[in-house]
């Protein structure tokens, strides 16, 4: 007895399978009927790479980024198993509804299929679920945010929505509790659903074979196996194919860096969410619940009852009256979601966010490589000086400052552009026009600092005024500059002008020939410590002089030193004088690998 006739004697599984193989599919096989079985092969392949990732991804606030991270660069093919598994959920969301669609068109909802519709539209609700609950797992600020947006959304149910969301998130904001939450949902609960709804569909299929289209050649009768089975393995294969690709084109999937709650980040949710999310901005404040609520809820009903709308046979032309908001429902979603793309391309804004995401992001994964401390991914990203210092600088300091992209708009400044501060560049303009309105000109010093090449407005002082020379402007200005990069300069040429020609309101070491004057010190001048110094107390004297905090001086820069910890204030202070002085950049260029010829 051979090993087949042996298990077939236990199991009996011969018999269902012929009658599975040989299966009439009444019209022929078709194309149009793979769509169902490919779904199922890609939900395979879902099961398959989701259990791959089970076994290195942990699940909690403190390591569920760190983990997909060793997934995707550091565990041997893990960026491909978890591209191919990000890319099947996109394609599964696409085939679903090309699936629906199609049965819709071909009125596969007929007597006695409308239980088969039910359960498609059940299968098309859970693969929506599926990535819902699976965008957030690896902890990003993509999969944060867009839960927030999500979960908002839900929670504007009339009723249910606030128990929902609270369910769904485990308290009042998102946390451990959610993330544990949606991963119980993601790799339990509807992987549950799905198999029992995909299990009543084949005993469906099993009892009613596929329902033909309308006017299908009756005469023709196909079996199951080879045709139709072969068409199922094709459509399924040029899926794998195309996510294979994808996953290699992108290395894996994206990852951004870590979830952070206080972050500014522009908030979208997945392109599959995007229509709803669009079609929020028409129906503003109490209005939101026919977005919402309103027309998506008449949509689900429309679609449950189509069955029974659609009811006779005839062409597609005329059937068009009952299928009219179906196509409305099709077409208003992809222009949706055109239009939410299309609007985020032309935002400026927008985009200066997302290139702020992108270097951030990098800048994540190369701490990342360095390694995770104990406390997480986000403490290792707050606690690095670049990425803490820029948020600092957001946070404290770009509501009058300007700095390359950050910041208020150059005509809303009212304080100094600091790009380029500390350099001799930036120096040399303040010697000449002091009162420009990048520099000092919306401020409240301006007119304190004259030019040292425009006569004052006086006519009688501009009868005694003497323009400094070229020579002179560039020495003082190299001096500046030294003293920014810490070097003493004590003898110099430049010195002694800053002596001769700027100690009248200057101080320089201390000294200087009006005590009364709100003029800042220029020994370490935009140094590190000097800049620590000016946030901390811009009066103490290490950087301006207590005159510059006089009451008289409206808008004058506040103190920091009890509103910013010590610690922070000298990583801003840091970041401050690499990002004026651009040094970041060319820090950035020299690691950039060079382009061979």
């Amino acid at each position: 007895m051979s090993l087949g006739d042996w298990l077939n004697d236990r199991i009996g599984h011969r018999e269902p399978l012929r009658r599975l193989l040989d299966q009439p599919i009444p019209g022929g096989a078709r194309l149009a009927y793979a769509w169902g079985g490919a779904i199922a092969l890609l939900l395979l392949v879902e099961a398959i790479t989701g259990a791959l990732l089970m076994t290195a991804y942990a699940p909690s606030t403190t390591t569920a980024w760190s983990s997909v991270a060793h997934i995707n660069f550091t565990m041997r093919a893990g960026w491909l198993i978890r591209g191919v598994h990000y890319f099947g959920a996109q394609a599964l969301v696409i085939l679903v509804a090309i699936h629906v669609g199609h049965l819709a068109l071909r009125r596969a909802y007929r007597a006695p299929h409308e239980v088969s519709w039910f359960l498609a539209l059940g299968v098309l609700g859970v693969i929506l679920g599926f990535a819902f609950t699976g965008n957030p797992l690896p902890w990003d600020q993509d999969g944060y945010w867009g839960a927030r947006v999500e979960t908002g959304i839900a929670g504007t149910v009339p009723v249910v929505g606030q128990f929902t969301q609270q369910l769904m998130v485990g308290g009042s904001s998102l946390g451990h509790l959610t993330l544990t939450r949606l991963y119980s949902l993601h790799v339990f609960v509807l992987p549950a659903i799905a198999a029992a709804l995909l299990a009543a569909r084949f005993a469906l299929f099993r009892k009613h074979g596929v329902a033909p289209p309308d006017g299908a050649a009756a005469a023709r009768v196909d079996r199951f196996y080879p045709k139709q089975l072969g068409l199922i393995l094709l459509v399924g294969v040029v899926a794998l194919v195309v996510l294979f690709d994808l996953a290699a084109v992108e290395h894996g999937a994206p990852l951004e860096s870590p979830a952070d709650p206080i972050s500014d980040y522009s908030a979208r949710p997945a392109w599959y969410f995007r229509p709803l999310f669009e079609l929020r901005k028409f129906f503003p404040g109490s209005l939101e619940l026919i977005a919402t609520v309103g027309m998506p809820g008449v949509c689900a009903l429309y679609l449950l009852l189509l069955p029974f709308l659609d009811r006779k046979p005839a062409s597609l032309l005329a059937r068009l009256p009952a299928l009219a908001p179906l196509f409305v429902i099709g077409l208003g979603a992809v222009g949706l979601l055109a239009k939410s793309l299309v609007t985020d391309a032309r935002d400026e804004g927008f985009q200066r966010a997302q290139a702020a995401v992108s270097e951030r992001t990098a800048r994540s994964l190369a701490l990342f490589k360095q390694g995770v401390p104990p406390e997480g991914a986000l403490a290792m990203i707050r606690n690095d000086p670049e990425t803490r210092g820029e948020d600092l600088y957001k946070k404290e300091c770009a509501s009058c400052h300007r700095l390359g992209d950050l910041g208020p708009p150059k005509d809303k400044m009212t304080a100094p552009d600091l790009t380029g501060f500390g350099t001799k560049a930036w120096a040399l303009e303040v010697l000449r026009d002091p009162d420009a309105d990048h520099l000092f000109g919306k401020t409240a010093f301006k007119e304190m600092m004259p030019s040292v090449v425009k006569p004052p407005a006086d006519p009688e002082a501009a009868k005694m005024f003497t323009p400094m020379s070229e020579a002179d402007q560039e020495t003082i200005a190299a001096f500046l500059e030294g003293q920014a990069r810490g070097e003493l300069g004590a003898g110099t040429p430049g010195e002694k002008l800053v002596r001769q020609r700027c100690t009248s309101c200057h101080r320089l070491d201390g000294k200087t020939d009006d005590e009364e004057s709100a003029a800042p010190e220029l020994r370490g001048w935009a140094s590190v410590a000097w800049i620590e110094a000016q946030i901390a107390n811009p009066g103490s004297g290490k950087a301006y002089p207590p005159a510059a905090m006089s009451k008289e001086l409206e808008g004058h820069m506040p103190a920091f030193e009890e509103k910013i910890p010590a610690n922070d204030r000298k990583i801003l202070a840091a970041w401050v004088y690499r990002h004026g002085r651009g040094e970041h950049t060319k820090a950035a260029a020299a690691k950039a690998p060079e382009k061979k010829p």
